[in-house]
């Protein structure tokens, strides 16, 4: 076999020499700047259509969230919220009236979003009705709304001259008599004293407070007046009503004053006459609880107020109750 030695290829001198070679071989690979200005107006172009894009996609939510709250499904009657503690019994009209009278209280729609619901403007609906003490959980399952509640019951009534009844709570807060049903209200007890300020109308839903009680004594009244309504409601809990003897239902809670001092006097069913003393919670250092004169008021009326003048008064000591006559001018010195 003959070998051969290929032909040599030999640039000629037009060629320009390998770097010449290499240009002609790649064109495309050539060195040059970046546009900003073009770069910056395409990402302006890309995050305006970004922008417009969430705005469109932003708008449809919306729309659909309004949509949908107005769907019956997700719309209720603020009657048909359900309160699982009823109001109570006194109260005309029942749950129907109540949640009616609450929604006017609060100027509430006639229909609750279920969807958009703002549960703080809801508790404070409820929280702002005069007999509402306090809102407990709001619960939301599926189309319905649940309000647990803690109500204010009436546990003593007011007659001031000139001025008519009032109703309180247990802590002294006025309540609409126009909302209670007085066949239905149950044992109320009385607090009396003499020259009685009424409080303003207005003040429906708050503490007892005279508009005139600018002077200490003025002052001490009604703070006995509230102490009084204490008491009330401490004397009408259903287990001392269940366990209380005819001589020891009270029946009526007087109020004076004494030395810048609220002081407290019960009357009996019978007519019997005690010093009972600061309301409870509020007794003087060395003074007996409640508790503990309720005890000797009890062990007391199981024997009998043998003497009863109802000029005169029964006073707690340390071992009981002793009977004293307020012609001695001791029974009537707190």
């Amino acid at each position: 076999m003959e070998y051969r030695e290929p032909p040599r290829i030999v640039a000629s001198d037009d060629d320009g020499g390998d770097a010449d070679l290499t240009r002609r071989r790649f064109p495309l690979a050539r060195h040059g700047r970046l546009d900003t200005r073009k770069i910056a107006a395409a990402a302006m172009l890309a995050l305006s259509l970004a922008a417009v894009v969430l705005y469109a996609g932003r708008q449809a939510l919306d729309a659909a969230a309004q949509w949908l709250q107005t769907q019956p499904r997700y719309q209720l009657p603020f009657g048909d919220v359900q309160l699982p503690e009823p109001p109570p019994e006194c109260f005309k009209g029942g749950t129907a009236a109540f949640l009616e009278r609450v929604r006017r209280n609060a100027r509430e729609p006639e229909v609750v979003g279920l969807l958009d619901l703002d549960p703080v403007r809801l508790r404070n609906a409820f929280k702002s009705f005069p007999w509402v003490a306090d809102v407990g959980a709001i619960e939301r399952p599926p189309g319905e709304l649940i309000v647990h509640l803690k109500y204010r019951r009436p546990v003593a009534k007011v007659n001031v001259a000139g001025a008519g009844r009032f109703v309180l709570d247990r802590e002294g807060c006025l309540l609409p008599l126009e909302d209670v049903d007085v066949e239905r209200v149950g044992r109320l007890i009385w607090i009396v004293g003499w020259d009685l300020t009424a409080p303003p109308r207005d003040r429906v839903g708050t503490i007892w407070k005279t508009a005139a009680a600018d002077s200490p004594a003025e002052e001490a009244v009604d703070r006995g007046v509230v102490e009084a309504a204490k008491l009330a409601g401490f004397l009408l809990e259903p287990s001392r009503e269940a366990e209380a003897p005819a001589d020891a239902r009270v029946s009526a809670v007087t109020v004076q004053e004494s030395r810048g001092k609220p002081v407290l006097f019960v009357e009996t069913e019978r007519k019997v006459q005690i010093l009972w003393g600061r309301g409870p919670g509020d007794e003087e250092p060395g003074e007996l609880t409640a508790e503990e004169k309720w005890e000797f008021l009890i062990r007391q009326a199981r024997r009998g107020f043998d003497r009863n003048d109802p000029r005169d008064l029964w006073v707690f000591n340390r071992s009981g109750m002793v009977y004293r006559p307020a012609r001695s001018g001791r029974a009537s010195d707190p």
